[in-house]
């Protein structure tokens, strides 16, 4: 999957995802018991501005009504994270 600069529209390169970053958000997210989701946080060489993607699939087994209620409550938490020059972004993955 192409992911792109959310400021500056720019294609992220592979040298762009940070993977300290990234690591260390998976981390917290294991250590928090979440299941589903995948964290990778990039940094544009371009703009200087970051994006950390939010992967989030369907459990096995979840009814889709499930699923959409996880997601939307996982939308609110992350909208409390978004920094200066730091986004978030939600992909929903099948």
């Amino acid at each position: 999957m192409m992911r792109t600069c959310s400021h500056c529209q720019k294609a992220f390169t592979p040298q762009e995802l940070s993977r300290e970053d990234s690591k260390g958000l998976e981390a917290e997210r294991k250590a928090l018991g979440l299941e589903g989701v995948l964290f990778r946080y990039y940094s544009c060489s371009a703009c200087g501005f970051a994006d950390i993607f939010v992967d989030i699939r369907p459990l096995a087994g979840e009814a889709d009504d499930a699923f959409r209620r996880r997601r939307d409550e996982l939308e609110g938490s992350l909208r409390q994270l978004q920094g200066d020059r730091v986004e978030v972004v939600l992909v929903e993955r099948p």
